[in-house]
């Protein structure tokens, strides 16, 4: 299995392109490999997040289809001044290096970040109730908001403050069973517990030998009927017992079309409370940190700059000065403000929507045209992804008015000129193409009607 990471890669160079694979994959050292875990090293925290962000789910498919396996990777940073170089083809990975990722505590609860903590959370007025509710779940667990429910859009700091309480926690509580894991994670354990007869442990872990559990994006068990009625007993087991339960997700309980109203109740039971995308003075402390972490130089004037043309959510933001300290850094240049419209575009388009998402615009052309959302975000050129993807574009272009930039990263981390093509296209076919400007009239209705 030494090669499992050389024939990833070899698979994935041809999809995504040189450049890709250069600048992003190639750096990515494989650390070690167990039964159902690949480790891996990043030169750089920038990097190990881009990684993460966009091609660690493309990895882990990959592998599958060699394989036949369901791998987790664990990414973690090379120690400051180390260099290290990938393995070349067939090479032994019992060469002399650290067999553990530095950046990742054996003993901290499985599955939680190590960025994501209290001290890297930047409060502002869009996530500060949030943010209050989450520390006081950290000092008192089981007493004050349970459940603690957190809703908002992809990408504001649902996640980074789950993770921050699980931290929280272990550090002072280290007795405390911390259970971290996403829905869809839950749900596949289930599946795997009933298939193996092994259901009886799966309640044991989850009802008896845990004292928090903190499940991310539950709107994913909505529609699965025996996932929900299984959490719904873990959740009764849990509650009764004066146990901590946090969860997030994209939507209010009662806006999660297909979950049971009993779950929905529950969730209402504690606090339920927003977060919103950050004003300007949070996106600017946002990259301010940012940049101190990375050792990016960029004068404060540029970062303002930047923080005013990405607005839509935490995650995007972050990315959009890796990608121009990244081109700065491989360029020898400076960043200016001219460099960074240079890199990311003319992305001065005011919005139109605050409330209509780019991920609802995806959903919503996905189920139109019955294709998958991976398709979707993927690289995949066949008419019968590339038409839909050109649309999804346009109509997040138009109804959100996300910077062309934005739209790319959302779309599985392409180019803004890709953006700007499909857009143009879209236009241009819609006035000879009425099939094609009634889909799209179709899908704008149906999105201005159910915003999300």
């Amino acid at each position: 299995m030494t090669d499992i990471w050389t024939d990833a890669l070899a698979g994935l160079r041809p999809r995504l392109g040189t450049e890709t694979y250069e600048l992003w994959l190639r750096p990515m050292v494989m650390v070690a490999v167990a039964p159902g875990v690949l480790q891996l090293r990043a030169p750089s925290l920038f990097m190990k997040e881009w990684f993460e962000n966009h091609y660690r789910d493309a990895v882990v498919q990959e592998i599958f289809s060699r394989t036949r396996e369901q791998y987790v990777i664990e990414v973690g940073v090379a120690e400051e001044g180390a260099v290290h170089q990938p393995l070349p083809a067939g090479a032994d990975d019992a060469s002399p290096r650290p067999t553990t990722p530095p950046a990742r505590r054996s003993s901290a609860p499985l599955g939680l970040s190590e960025r994501y903590r209290f001290g890297t959370f930047i409060k502002g007025a869009s996530n500060e109730l949030a943010a209050s509710a989450a520390h006081a779940v950290a000092e008192e667990p089981g007493k004050r908001f349970n459940p603690l429910f957190l809703y908002g859009g992809v990408g504001l700091g649902k996640t980074h403050l789950l993770h921050a309480v699980g931290h929280a926690l272990h550090l002072q509580r280290p007795e405390v069973r911390i259970v971290y894991l996403s829905a869809e994670r839950f749900m596949n354990e289930f599946i795997s517990a009933v298939r193996f007869n092994a259901c009886d442990q799966f309640r044991k872990r989850y009802r008896e030998d845990c004292d928090v559990l903190l499940v991310d994006d539950i709107q994913f068990i909505a529609g699965r009927d025996r996932t929900m009625d299984e959490f719904f007993h873990v959740f009764n087991a849990l509650y009764e017992s004066g146990k901590q339960i946090m969860v997030t997700a994209d939507r209010t309980p009662s806006d999660m079309q297909g979950m049971e109203d009993r779950i929905t109740s529950r969730l209402n039971w504690g606090l339920v409370a927003d977060i919103k995308p950050p004003d300007l003075e949070t996106r600017v402390a946002i990259l301010r940190q940012k940049a101190e972490d990375e050792r990016i130089p960029i004068a404060q004037d540029v970062t303002v700059y930047l923080a005013t043309l990405v607005r839509s959510n935490v995650r995007e933001l972050e990315g959009a000065l890796v990608r121009v300290s990244t081109f700065a850094a491989l360029k020898g240049v400076a960043i200016t403000q001219e460099f960074v419209r240079e890199v990311l575009g003319d992305v001065a388009a005011p919005r139109i929507s605050t409330q209509l998402s780019v991920e609802a615009i995806q959903k919503a052309v996905a189920g139109y045209f019955s294709v998958r959302m991976t398709d979707l975000k993927g690289p995949r050129r066949h008419k019968g992804i590339a038409r839909p993807r050109m649309i999804a574009m346009y109509l997040s272009r138009e109804l959100t008015g996300s910077s062309y930039p934005e739209i790319g990263l959302r779309f599985g981390g392409k180019d803004h000129s890709t953006v700007i093509n499909a857009c143009k296209r879209m236009t241009e076919i819609q006035t000879s193409d009425p099939e094609l400007r009634g889909i799209i009239e179709s899908l704008r209705h149906q999105l201005v009607g159910h915003p999300a």
